[in-house]
């Protein structure tokens, strides 16, 4: 009997994980790392939050040069280049004594790199698949969670018996060996004569009539409403990742037992991802939407409405699972909207919606924690943008092409 081959797909996905994982530890190791830098730097929690708003403005920008060079060039040579960018940030951030070389390191020079990570990660793997797309994604964006799983405990302990410049060189150390794994992605199958998972792509893939260029997409409803989606989302989820770790710190939880919480939000948008990439195969992608978003609302009552490590647990992964069961959705919807010969510069576009979102949500939420002494008003907001997204999903139709 003839026995199938091992399909190299699966590797591309095994290396884009491990990129997308750097792209975790950026976004979750900040709010462990919060309080310590405000403290090192005397800074209020509004212009400390700043730092991470400069590095998503430099991430938005960085999403769109890498998604037009990941459509253009070797993709491990790009990817490689920008996590050395990141590195070369977060050892110059260590070494930082002033709130100046502390923007321009972490703030810049992070934000940089950050961009040759998940857009230029997600954007190959789709290459690769025709069928269970939505799947393969969904595994690739884990790395996410994954990070958060593994980057909040491991950062929070390493802050708790050493110092914050010992944490910040450590995870330089981290990113540098996570992007070793960039020498195993392939362009595209035809590199390795195979076909993409599934079979070759429809014929009609590569008509024109199924290919919008970026300035043509980005006038569309659909993407517009997407766009929507996305910035509303990711503003809920950084207000409460930018919170959440002080927040217990606050009701009288320790350093590691208040790192459980944000861990419990990595764990539950690990299951999130791969639940809903899974269901997408099957489900309207419309009411899949909907319903994560409707719970990703509903979740922060619960942490509005306890105060024990039970609370913050239970919070945390009905909130991680509703956050990460849109993630995937949005990068399958994109290449079916638009194809997918540009589809590196239009998720690069896209992908600012997160920037923008980064540039409001946590100095708007540090700022009203100092201006009103009470975190619940951040976590309103949180509520009330998921309410508004959750309506809006309900809205998505593929556009037609004139």
């Amino acid at each position: 009997m003839h026995k199938k081959k091992f399909f190299y797909g699966w590797i591309i996905v095994f290396a884009a994980i491990a990129l997308v994982f750097l792209d975790g530890l950026l976004l979750y190791s900040f709010g462990v790392l919060l309080p310590s830098i405000q403290a090192k730097f005397e800074m209020t929690k509004a212009s400390v939050n700043s730092i991470f708003a400069i590095r998503c403005i430099v991430f938005a920008f960085s999403m769109i040069v890498f998604g037009k060079l990941i459509d253009k060039n070797r993709p491990e040579k790009v990817i490689f280049f920008g996590g050395l960018i990141t590195v070369l940030g977060l050892v110059l951030t260590a070494y930082s004594n002033t709130k100046l070389s502390l923007f321009l390191n972490y703030g810049v020079l992070t934000g940089i790199g950050d961009g040759a990570f998940y857009v230029p990660a997600v954007a190959v793997v789709q290459r690769w698949f025709n069928k269970r797309r939505d799947f393969a994604v969904g595994l690739v964006t884990a790395g996410v969670p994954i990070s958060g799983l593994i980057i909040n405990p491991l950062s929070a302990w390493i802050l708790s018996v050493s110092t914050l410049e010992i944490t910040l060189l450590s995870l330089a150390g981290i990113t540098f060996l996570c992007l070793l794994p960039a020498f195993l992605m392939k362009e595209d199958p035809k590199e390795m004569g195979l076909e993409p998972y599934g079979g070759p792509f429809p014929i009609s893939d590569n008509a024109e009539s199924n290919n919008w260029l970026t300035k043509e997409a980005t006038k569309t409803g659909a993407f517009i409403i997407l766009y929507t989606l996305l910035f509303l989302g990711m503003l809920s989820f950084l207000i409460v990742v930018t919170l959440q770790f002080d927040y217990a710190i606050n009701n009288n939880l320790n350093l590691l037992a208040s790192s459980i919480a944000p861990a419990s939000i990595a764990a539950g948008s690990f299951c999130g991802r791969l639940v809903t990439g899974y269901l997408a195969d099957f489900v309207n992608r419309n009411k899949i939407l909907f319903s994560v978003f409707l719970g990703q609302a509903l979740s922060v009552l619960i942490l509005l409405n306890g105060n024990s490590l039970m609370h913050y647990s239970l919070f945390g992964f009905c909130f991680g699972f509703s956050y990460g069961g849109w993630i995937p959705i949005f990068p399958s919807l994109l290449k079916d909207f638009f194809g997918k010969k540009h589809v590196g510069q239009i998720f690069g576009v896209f992908g600012t919606g997160f920037s923008i979102s980064a540039i409001i949500g946590p100095p708007l939420a540090g700022f009203l924690v100092d201006e009103f002494n009470t975190y619940e008003y951040g976590f309103y907001i949180c509520i009330i943008a998921c309410l508004i997204a959750a309506l809006l999903s309900l809205l998505i139709k593929k556009p037609i092409k004139s």
